[in-house]
């Protein structure tokens, strides 16, 4: 395996919390063939995760209207 290939999955494995790099590559194996087995989920999980992002300053400055009232009530 060569040396720079080996250094990124090491790097990878810290990241991940893995403790060898099998278990880093195991990982990679799992998402890869997850992704050819059913390619939709994998699009729609990530656009599940892009509509999580696009509400989420929507939901920040719902708080902020809510917790104005509050304070608003409190005085």
């Amino acid at each position: 395996m060569p040396e720079t290939l080996l250094s990124e999955l090491r790097e990878y494995a810290n990241k991940n919390h893995f403790l060898d790099v099998s278990e880093e590559l195991r990982s990679i194996l799992r998402e890869r063939w997850l992704e050819q087995n059913d390619p939709y989920s994998t699009e729609l999980e990530k656009l599940r995760k892009n509509i999580e992002q696009v509400t989420m300053p929507e939901k920040i400055e719902a708080l902020k209207s809510d917790l104005k009232k509050l304070l608003e009530e409190l005085k």
